[in-house]
């Protein structure tokens, strides 16, 4: 008869009202409780409200708490007295701060209404509404919620199921929907439909959440409400409404102080403090690598990845990115510069919203501002699709616009990108498929071109934009004695450039494969993650191969996603090595070979050598050159004398390096790493290039 409803959370902390007062677990917990208890007539409903991060009385089985809910309703009920009160009760070391919600100073007209959004929630039966759209967007509910949700929708409809495809490091089931009209909800099936497969990704970064809202809305408005049925008539869709599952139940106001709304939002990074949004090439983290397993078993033709981006206030509610140069291969890159962009534009600009590509205006040096879009790399989610010759669309709606006005743009950016591409899906399909074909047909052919592997913003390159800004306005602050600038709500159109080119800095040549010796299994056993194809060799060999010396070796001052990257010069050289029986060969005519490169190039911004998969072999091989100058110095006085030629490249660097030139130390190993004291394997990548399989 009595509910309790605790919709907020506290990290590692719990605290409870009984008969005795407040309990807390832990003395330096900074967090607020409030009880607000809503009694109408002879309707009594106790809400529980926890404005800090972890659920306090949902785990909670304090019969005293029950008990004086209980009461004070019968009490009031009783008497027939219709009230309404809050009793704020403050745990905490310190005084507690009210939130501060930021907004911005320009909402698009055509948000008032959100008439897409409006329409699918007006539309909706009662129970299959999530808390966002019964709070009018103010609260987002659990994770509890998703998993009801999904199961809702499952009974609602046969064309859905709920799958757990992972578990987070915190025990919770990692949930997704697959959306099938044939009922096709294995891989397999799919397959054989020849139907489009759409990924719909939210809550990777799970402060930014109203993605995981939008996608149940259109799941319900495919398969419940029928407003967009005919989508499942060519296509497939695998919906994931939270990624970060651990990070998104710590829930507190303070997360996102950038962002206005919902209420309270959880973590960006999980519960082991890693950002999920770096880890798709290293694999470290449990839900990463469910992920793995679940897009290389799905393949999906498109992906959706739902952000909420930071920065400064704009006229634009949402921003996208997606790789579009030579971050892709042809003909995706195509479709998506000439297919879908311009229509994806064109369609949300008749819906109202202000859409721009990702970016930022810098002031270049000739004064004027110029707007530059940003080069990703694999690590993150659109940019690993990329390598997997599969399009994905970056969503980043503006944090400083209304949750509500968020949402509506994360809708509508989603449902006129799945019309684009039903209108012709085989273009995409066949798109994706020629990608695949093509990239795995370069294979050990040194004719074919290099492969990009990095790049940098092109300076050179531009055309026309007018960016849509807000216009500044400073005022006196007393907090820092000098004026600051605040935007106002007055529409500042700058005709400036666009930035949307890549220079290619780093890229390789195919080989035919590669050979991960015995040793380095690690390299092979994080291939296998990402679904690579490779095979055991049974035969010994020694032979000449092309690998890598390294230079110029520098480690990260700090940690880095719990990692220490390391830098380096990276030289192509060919050496005979000898490779043991058990060793793997790593074919590239198979269609993740851009991927392969991506991971196993050295040079290539995310591979597992700069992730330091192999830092063992940066300085491997005893003493390496530290016995002593009393014995070095000799050596290298020696080798001065029967090597002119590399006396040469000496003098050059001490007239090049001023830090070398005076650091002895580093001048005496400059020549031992040269002699043949010189451990073989030191500085030497231990991944292998082949161009003639000779086994």
């Amino acid at each position: 008869m009595y509910a309790t409803k605790c919709w907020f959370c506290c990290i590692h902390r719990s605290a409870f009202i009984s008969f005795g007062g407040i309990k807390q677990a832990e003395t330096e917990a900074d967090y607020e409780v409030v009880l607000h208890f809503e009694l109408v007539g002879r309707f009594n409903l106790p809400h529980l409200y926890c404005l800090h991060q972890r659920c306090i009385f949902a785990k909670s089985r304090e019969p005293h708490m029950r008990r004086v809910l209980q009461m004070l309703c019968v009490v009031v009920v009783s008497i027939g007295v219709v009230f309404s009160y809050e009793i704020a009760v403050s745990v905490s070391a310190q005084n507690s701060q009210n939130t501060l919600m930021p907004h911005s100073a320009y909402e698009p007209p055509a948000a008032k209404d959100a008439a897409s959004l409006t329409a699918s929630t007006k539309a909706s039966p009662p129970n299959l509404l999530t808390t966002s759209e019964k709070t009018n967007w103010d609260e987002t509910g659990p994770y509890a919620e998703v998993i009801d949700l999904s199961h809702k929708l499952e009974a609602a409809s046969r064309f859905v199921k709920a799958i757990n495809f992972g578990t987070t490091p915190e025990g919770h089931p990692m949930t997704a929907l697959i959306v099938s009209k044939d009922r096709a909800f294995t891989p397999a099936a799919a397959a054989k439909t020849n139907k489009a497969i759409i990924l719909i990704q939210s809550g990777i970064h799970s402060g930014e959440i109203e993605g995981k809202d939008t996608a149940f809305m259109l799941v319900r408005d495919m398969a419940v409400t029928k407003r967009y049925a005919a989508w499942l008539d060519k296509a497939i869709f695998v919906v994931i409404p939270v990624f970060n599952i651990d990070g998104h139940d710590y829930f507190s106001p303070y997360h996102r102080v950038n962002q206005n709304g919902p209420r309270s939002t959880g973590l960006r990074e999980n519960a082991q403090g890693l950002n999920l949004n770096r880890d798709y090439i290293k694999a470290d983290t449990p839900e990463m690598r469910a992920w793995l397993a679940l897009y290389n078993a799905w393949l999906p033709d498109f992906m959706f990845d739902n952000h909420v981006t930071d920065g400064s206030d704009m006229q634009y509610d949402v921003t996208w990115d997606m790789a579009r140069n030579q971050d892709i291969a042809e003909p995706v890159r195509t479709w998506i510069n000439v297919r879908y962009v311009p229509e994806l534009d064109r369609r949300m600009a008749a819906d109202g919203h202000g859409v721009a590509p990702y970016g930022a205006l810098r002031n270049t040096p000739s004064g004027k501002r110029e707007f530059f879009m940003e080069v990703f790399t694999p690590r993150y989610s659109h940019l690993y699709s990329a390598v997997q010759n599969r399009p994905c669309l970056l969503v980043e709606t503006h944090s400083l616009k209304s949750t509500r006005t968020r949402a509506w743009a994360d809708f509508d950016i989603m449902r006129n990108t799945i019309d684009i591409i039903l209108t012709d899906p085989e273009a995409l399909r066949s798109a994706v498929r020629t990608a695949d074909l093509t990239l795995a047909a370069q294979a050990g052919n040194p004719a074919a071109p290099a492969v990009y592997l990095a790049g940098k913003v092109s300076e050179q390159q531009s055309h026309p934009l007018v960016y849509r800004a807000l216009k500044l306005g400073p005022y006196k602050s007393e907090v820092t004695g000098a004026n600051v600038n605040g935007y106002l709500p007055e529409p500042d159109n700058i005709d400036t450039v666009i930035h949307d080119k890549i220079d290619t800095t780093v890229e390789a040549q195919m080989p035919l494969g590669y050979i991960i010796p015995a040793a380095w299994k690690v390299f092979a056993d994080e291939l296998v993650l990402h679904g690579v194809e490779m095979e055991k060799i049974t035969t010994a060999l020694e032979q000449e191969f092309e690998t890598y010396r390294f230079s110029s070796i520098k480690f990260g001052t700090t940690q880095n996603e719990g990692r220490v990257m390391v830098d380096f010069d990276a030289k192509l050289v060919k050496e005979r090595v000898a490779v043991p029986v058990g060793s793997f060969w790593v074919p590239m005519h198979q269609r993740r070979a851009r991927l392969i490169l991506a991971m196993l190039e050295p040079q290539a911004p995310d591979s597992l050598a700069h992730w330091g998969f192999c830092n063992s072999v940066l300085f491997s091989g005893g003493r390496g050159g530290r016995e002593g100058a009393y014995l070095t110095e000799p050596i290298a006085r020696r080798m001065m004398l029967d090597h002119p030629d590399l006396r040469k490249q000496f003098e050059d660097k001490l007239a090049s390096d001023p830090a070398f030139a005076a650091d002895p130390q580093a001048r005496l190993m400059w020549w031992f790493q040269r002699s043949d004291y010189a451990p073989s394997n030191a500085g030497r990548y231990p991944i292998l290039r082949v161009w003639q399989k000779t086994w």
